[in-house]
């Protein structure tokens, strides 16, 4: 931990318990947001896992994946072109 940490949890610390009350739930709102989206990714990663070890999906190499992006996105770009 950073030294300004140690200073700022100190202080806070002294504080009488129903202001650390407040600055606990202060604290907590400004990364509760980031903790559902962090939670709504693991999901869809495990999610994608699990499709993968039930067979229900086939990965591909990386090198094709890409192949793919860029053929596609090609396509919507100039869709006069036809695929590629």
């Amino acid at each position: 931990m950073s030294t300004n940490f140690d200073s700022v949890s100190a202080e806070a610390m002294s504080l009488p318990p129903d202001l650390r009350f407040v600055l606990a739930q202060q604290l907590w709102e400004s990364v509760e947001g980031q903790l559902d989206e962090d939670a709504e990714l693991i999901a869809e990663f495990e999610r994608r896992c699990a499709e993968v070890d039930s067979g229900a999906v086939q990965p591909i190499p990386y090198d094709q994946a890409m192949r793919e992006i860029r053929a596609s996105l090609d396509e919507s770009r100039n869709p006069s072109a036809g695929p590629t």
